[in-house]
């Protein structure tokens, strides 16, 4: 028997890895213009393929636990508890990167993000504890698809940072 929702896991495991690569193109289109990377730009790509991978090993955990003979029950309590744990650091430590790289102010629109990925992350914890309502997949594929939907959004919008010339770098001074 295979786990419900397995097909949408395996999709966004997929769509995960296709994401790390795309940011991995655009590192490489911008050193083929000539272009360096500053040390945002290093800190904003690596985000981008650790949140790929990282979604990517979120979607497949569920259906690996389950296929190693994990009850459905149990198989959310586990995967709840090792994607909301590394999620919820990485959104806590977000704005302390951002800041540790640039000297621009971290966004309204990517501190709603980081909020709204703190509410559903932490969600995990409580499908892990089985409260209010018994443990399901449907939080655990809210989550992955959160943390992957919520870099979809900010990977659209920094895609500027990557194709700035040099002179716009320059005028940045945290780079």
């Amino acid at each position: 028997m295979e786990l419900s929702h397995a097909a949408y896991f395996y999709t966004l495991a997929q769509v995960g890895i296709t994401f790390a690569g795309f940011a991995t193109i655009l590192m490489a289109l911008r050193e083929m213009r000539g272009s360096s990377m500053s040390k945002f730009h290093l800190w904003v790509a690596q985000s981008y393929i650790q949140s790929g991978l990282v979604t990517a090993i979120g979607a497949m955990l569920s259906p690996l636990l389950y296929g190693l003979d994990l009850s459905e029950t149990l198989t959310w309590r586990v995967a709840s508890i090792i994607i909301a744990l590394p999620s919820l650091g990485m959104l806590f430590l977000a704005p302390r990167q951002w800041r540790a790289k640039t000297d621009m102010p971290v966004r309204l629109r990517l501190r709603i993000q980081i909020a709204i990925g703190f509410f559903i992350n932490g969600s995990l914890l409580f499908n892990a504890a089985g409260w209010p309502v018994a443990p399901n997949g449907g939080l655990i594929m809210l989550a992955v698809s959160w943390n992957l939907f919520g870099f979809f959004a900010q990977f659209a919008e920094s895609v500027n940072f990557f194709f700035e010339t040099e002179n716009e770098d320059a005028r940045n001074p945290g780079n």
